[in-house]
Order: C-alpha cells, then sequence, then structure tokens
C-alpha cells in the first residue's frame, strides 16, 4: 500500500504538470483565432470554465491529502481520500455543465425549428418554383433561403429576422413604404452597375425578435415587384 500511495502521488503531480500545458496550449489557441468572453455570457462562459476544469483544480488539493496522509503513514486513507475527493468535484462539475447549457450554443447554435415569436414562412406560401437550399434557425435568428433557375440564372429569394442583426441598406434606394400590423416598413432597390440587375430588399422592424428583412433578386425577364415582398411577409406566420 505504501508503494500505492506513492505512485497515487505522483501520478497526480504528473497529471497537474501536464494539465497545464494542455491548458496553456488551449489559452494560446483561443487567442490565436480571437475566441473569448462574449458580453452578457461572461458570467456563465467562465463559471463552465470552471466546472470543465474543476478534476485539474483539484489536483493540487488532493496531491497535498496523499503527501500528508502518506507522512503520516495513514498510506491507505493517502490513496482513497484523494481519489474520491476527484471523482466527487468531476462528478459535480459534469452535473453542472449539464443543468447549466452553453449560451453559446443556446442563443447562437443550430435549433432543428424555429423558436418562438418568429414569423415564418409556411411551405404552402412559398412562392412558386422556389426550392429550399439551407436554413439556420437559432434562439436569436430565423433564416431560409430559397432559389430558382430561370432562364439558366439562379434568382434568389432571402429570408432572415433577428434580435440582434444589424441591417444595412448601403447602396439601396428606397422605393416603397408599406403598413403592416401597425408597423411602417420599406422596400428598397439595388442596381447592380456591372451586371444591371435590380434587387429588392424589404426591411420590417418589429422588435424583438420580428426584425426581418426580404431580399429577392431578379430573374432576366424583370418579372418581380416590391409588393411581391410585401405579400411574402403577409403570408408569414408566428411561430408557437
Amino acid at each position: 500500500m505504501k508503494l500505492t500511495a506513492l505512485c497515487v502521488l505522483a501520478l497526480q503531480i504528473i497529471l497537474f504538470f501536464v494539465g497545464t500545458i494542455v491548458v496553456l496550449w488551449g489559452f494560446a489557441e483561443v487567442a490565436k483565432e480571437g475566441g473569448g468572453i462574449v458580453p452578457g455570457f461572461g458570467a456563465i462562459q467562465l463559471s463552465r470554465f470552471i466546472a470543465f476544469l474543476a478534476p485539474y483544480l483539484a489536483l493540487p488539493i488532493s496531491s497535498l491529502l496523499t503527501f500528508i496522509f502518506y507522512r503520516k503513514a495513514k498510506y491507505g486513507t493517502s490513496v482513497w481520500l484523494p481519489l474520491t475527493l476527484i471523482a466527487i468535484i468531476f462528478t459535480t462539475g459534469q452535473l453542472y455543465l449539464k443543468i447549466v447549457p452553453d449560451p453559446i450554443m443556446e442563443n447562437f447554435g443550430a435549433h432543428a425549428s424555429p423558436d418562438p415569436g418568429f414569423l415564418v414562412l409556411p411551405a404552402d406560401a412559398v412562392p412558386p418554383d422556389f426550392k429550399e437550399t439551407k436554413h439556420h434557425y437559432t434562439k436569436s435568428e430565423y433564416m431560409i433561403n430559397f432559389t430558382q433557375l430561370v432562364s439558366g440564372k439562379k434568382v434568389d429569394l432571402n429570408i432572415i429576422e433577428s434580435d440582434v442583426c444589424q441591417f444595412e441598406t448601403v447602396g439601396e434606394e428606397p422605393v416603397q413604404k408599406f403598413t403592416y400590423l401597425g408597423i411602417t416598413g420599406e422596400v428598397y432597390m439595388y442596381h447592380h452597375r456591372r451586371t444591371q440587375e435590380t434587387s429588392f430588399n424589404l426591411l420590417w422592424l418589429n422588435p424583438p425578435k420580428q426584425r426581418l428583412a426580404i431580399y429577392l433578386s431578379q430573374s432576366p425577364v424583370q418579372e418581380y415587384s416590391p409588393e411581391d415582398l410585401i405579400s411574402i411577409l403577409k403570408s408569414m406566420r408566428l411561430s408557437k
């Protein structure tokens, strides 16, 4: 048992030094990629980080306990007490990680369906011949893209709704105002100088979640108008 206690002490010291190298390397990688604490989620991120590192942080204490009981010739205690302490701390940390979700994944990670509060375009309201190519649903965003081919040219219909996104209208010309559910919105037109193509962009801001933009590019025959985007908005239904 004396040899076992000595091996347990040595193993804890080695794991602590190896863990320190891994942690420092991890910090360096995060810093290199520009990562860090996200404003508004700092406290939860820090507590989850501590819970994740709990066994590593417990190693200095468990090593000290092993050393103290080893010096007192209580070899059995010097083995089971530190290991039990690490097991309890590890289990507690894992339970905390399960109970308290990652705020980044919870708010910005992909969900299977739109969260309640967003206006969602029903499948039967999608304009004819448009096919869904991409969607991304999070707690703070509803985004869905459709395309169709007209005379070999791809025509895009993109809808994005977000309570955090800032919509830009640089280079766009306002062409039509409208009111829906008591909220004034506006349709903008963008004319591409090189391709001579025209596209429309509808903005309707009804915070917090119903802040949306609908983008529709033109087919070669220039068949769409601002009214088409307004009709799409009015066909959207509240997600529950």
